[in-house]
Order: structure tokens, then C-alpha cells, then sequence
């Protein structure tokens, strides 16, 4: 609101086909291939275009006639700036180079631009943010339960799938009741690839709230076994052995409080219709990756696992694989489009298919805070745009949730949100002195 307050504007909160109540057809797991089929980027951007050249603000209470949003609303005669985070900045800026006449100016806060089937990098920022011990003891748990799970000694398969399954269905203090009546046979049907994933359970809200207030209170019951001990600068399994860091890792899953972690709520159909873009479109099967020492995901998690999920869930709607090239016309990690501020954490794991990505398969551009002229994108491998210290996955938009006017209750829509003010302001001022430069060449070549 302060954007649109500061230049006269009109601020819309858009909401995506098949998402909230924007729904063609009933979104849940009865939706057919010939419903799913209009759930595409193309059509997305499509809608907004379509809107923008349709929308009026005759509808709008208490415009006057002196009032700016009384005059002519379309793109050819007023500037429309598309501000998004995740997805909802891939869009903003898909449009910035397939509709210039119609978006003026984007914000993107840490858009995944370049789509790829393959993202084994997703974790890696929740690896390089760990503590050197949690790292240790992290990835030794995880390569022992692999090698368990993947071995032929079938007696300790058994006892290692139990422990996991009673551990994590257990709770603070130590609380089994959620765990009462479990047998090894319940625990042994399981999957392996389910219990695996167990060990990642801690990273469910990494990319939202980074280290201190997702993972390190995991770290802090590991490393000290629920403060029974002091803890090792090398880890656990560095001293004692891998059985022992195993039985503390079990401590850490029981004991962590997951209400206390902040989080979103679930929403199914949300939750569906993504999977149904990234399964067509996208990819991001984020598999595990057997060969990074330091990788503290399961390897049992393969693109094939992703892709099967994928069929099972949207039977014989969808192509071989996702259509990635759909997305990646636009440029991927090379785009170079004008009138873009590309914003992101340092420790996003969605940075790996931004443009700031620090990948060995990117092409590892820098971003520029020199706002470069309108409608003229910066020379070389820089974009315009910031990285965050620290931050996470859209750390400065999520404050625009905020209710109050000083942004300062961070009691969030959906969800509680520990991060700062700082990164908020930091873009906004960024973003307004870009807006300041190319808002007067409006009228010129876009």
C-alpha cells in the first residue's frame, strides 16, 4: 500500500485460476485431465493481460470525479507494476517480457525463474547455513539410514524403521502416546522411502524461517541430547560413533515441538493445484543427492519417485516428463528483462533457479543495486536487483501481510512470520528509487 499511496496508485491483490475461490472446476483429487488442462502459466499471464485491458474503475466506491482513479486505467495510458514473491514473482516477471505494453515494472522477490526437473539444490541452503556439528551428525544419519534401508541385513532393517516411526510419532518430555500400539510389522509396511524422509521432517519450514528459528532448536537437542550433555565441536558420531549420534537424532525427532515451529496451514486443493503445475510444467523434484558429501537429504528420493507420484496423482493427463521448456522460453536463468528488481535471500533454496543462483550449473550472475535506465536492462551477466544477508524465501514481502500499519505484529495472514523489518524496507526503498527513474518514461518505447 505504501507503493501505491506514494504514486497515486490502485493497489489489486490478485488471485490465481484454480487457487482460493478462483475456481473453474472443483479442485480435489475427482478433477479430470480435461478440467486440469487450463491450469497453465500461459493461461495465468493470459489473465492478467486480459484483465488489465478490461478492468474499469467505474465499480469502485467512492472514486469523485477530481479523483486520479477516476481517469482511464488501461496500460497504454497508466503504468501497471506487478509485485510478486515465489511463483507470483516468476509471473511478474514472465509478464514484463511477454506483455511489456501491458506490465510497466516488476518487483520479483525470490522468483524461480528458470525451471528444471532436476532440483537436488533445493536443500543445499539449509546445508550451508547449518552448524558444523548438526552438519556432521546430520549427513551421517542420513547415509546410515540409506545404507540401512538399501542393505540385506533385514533384522536391523526392521529395528531401524521402528525406531524412526516410533520416534517421530512420539513427543516433547517424553510423550509416547502417539506412538502407543505401534509394532515393528506397522512400522516395517511403511515404505522405505517414507521412513527415510523422516530424517528431513525438521526441514519442513527451512525455507520460510532459515536456521534460528527452524532448524536450530532441532540442532540444539541433537548436539546435547535433549541438554543431557555438552556438545561436540565435530558431532556426535565424531566421538562416540555412528549408533550413538543414530540415538540421539531419534531424541531430537520425539522431543522437538512442532507447534512451537512456525508454519502455514495446509490447504489441499492449494497444495494440488501446485503439484499439478510443477508436475506439467516445472519440475523442481527436489531428489536426493547421493553424490554431495554434504547432502542431508535421503538419496532413496529419486526423479523417477517425483515423477511416478506425479502420474499416480494426475493419471494419464500429464507429458513423459515436465514440460520445462515452456517456462524456459522466456530465458531462465539468462533472462535479461528491463524494468525488473530481482530481490533474494541468501539462504532461499529457491535462489538455486533464480537469477542469483550460486549453482556450478548457473550461470552464476551478481546482482546490481545501480538502477539501470528505463526500459534498459544492465550489460553483462549482472540484473538488477539485492540478495539479503541471512534471509530466507521472500523475506520482504511477507511483512506486506501484515495487518497493522507499523508492521510490526508480524502476526501474519496463515502464518506467524519471526523475520525483521529491515528486508521489507530495504527493497522498498530500492524498488522506489527504480520507479522514481522509469515512471517518467512512461509513455516512451516499452
Amino acid at each position: 500500500m505504501r507503493l501505491a499511496k506514494r504514486y497515486g496508485g490502485l493497489a489489486i491483490l490478485w488471485e490465481h485460476r484454480y487457487y482460493g475461490d478462483s475456481q473453474p472446476f472443483p479442485v480435489n483429487e475427482n478433477t479430470t485431465a480435461s478440467e486440469w488442462k487450463y491450469l497453465t502459466t500461459e493461461q495465468a499471464l493470459e489473465d492478467v493481460v486480459f484483465f488489465a485491458n478490461s478492468f474499469s474503475s467505474s465499480g469502485i466506491q467512492n472514486v469523485t470525479l477530481d479523483d486520479p482513479l477516476s481517469l482511464p486505467l488501461h496500460p497504454s495510458v497508466t503504468p501497471w507494476v506487478f509485485l510478486g514473491g515465489s511463483y507470483p514473482g516468476v509471473r511478474g516477471t514472465l509478464l514484463r517480457i511477454r506483455n511489456p505494453e501491458t506490465i510497466f515494472a516488476t518487483w520479483a522477490s525470490s522468483a524461480p525463474v528458470h525451471a528444471q526437473v532436476d532440483m537436488a539444490s533445493y536443500y543445499k541452503a539449509a546445508e550451508r547455513s547449518l552448524t558444523r556439528n548438526c552438519s556432521a551428525d546430520w549427513v551421517a544419519v542420513t547415509r546410515y539410514v540409506d545404507e540401512v534401508l538399501t542393505g540385506d541385513d533385514m533384522a536391523l532393517k526392521e529395528d531401524v524403521k521402528f525406531r524412526l516411526v516410533k520416534a517421530r510419532l512420539s513427543g516433547p518430555r517424553g510423550n509416547t502416546t502417539g506412538a502407543a500400539g505401534l509394532t515393528k510389522e506397522q512400522a516395517n509396511s511403511r515404505s522405505d522411502v517414507s521412513v527415510a524422509s523422516i530424517l528431513m521432517d525438521p526441514l519442513n519450514f527451512y525455507q520460510y524461517y532459515g536456521f534460528a528459528a527452524s532448524l536450530l532448536p532441532f540442532c540444539n537437542l541433537l548436539e546435547t541430547k535433549n541438554f543431557t550433555q555438552v556438545p561436540e565441536e565435530g558431532g556426535i558420531s565424531s566421538v562416540d560413533g555412528i549408533e550413538s549420534a543414530f540415538d540421539a537424532y531419534l531424541i531430537a525427532l520425539s522431543e522437538l515441538d512442532y507447534g512451537e515451529i512456525p508454519g502455514s496451514p495446509d490447504d489441499p486443493a492449494t497444495d494440488l493445484a501446485w503439484m499439478r503445475q510443477y508436475c506439467s510444467e516445472y519440475g523442481f523434484y527436489q531428489r536426493g543427492d547421493a553424490s554431495n558429501p554434504l547432502s542431508i537429504e535421503t538419496s532413496l528420493l529419486s526423479l523417477d519417485l517425483f515423477q511416478q507420484q506425479c502420474d499416480e496423482t494426475f493419471s494419464d493427463s500429464l507429458p513423459t516428463w515436465p514440460e520445462v521448456g515452456n517456462i524456459n522460453k522466456y530465458g531462465g536463468w539468462d533472462m535479461n528483462p528491463s524494468n525488473v528488481m530481482f530481490a533474494n535471500g541468501e539462504f532461499d533454496p529457491w535462489r538455486t533457479m533464480g537469477l542469483a543462483s550460486i549453482e556450478d550449473n548457473s550461470p552464476m550472475r551478481t546482482p546490481s543495486p545501480i538502477v539501470p535506465a528505463c526500459n534498459t536492462p544492465l550489460e553483462g551477466k549482472s540484473f538488477f536487483g539485492l540478495t539479503y544477508a541471512n534471509m530466507v524465501h521472500v523475506s520482504d514481502m511477507r511483512v506486506l501481510l501484515v495487518p497493522d500499519s507499523n508492521h510490526s505484529d508480524f502476526k501474519t495472514v496463515g502464518f506467524y512470520s519471526p523475520i525483521s523489518q529491515e528486508q521489507f524496507f530495504t527493497g522498498l526503498g530500492l524498488f522506489q528509487l527504480a520507479l522514481d527513474e522509469w515512471l517518467p518514461c512512461f509513455n516512451g518505447s516499452r
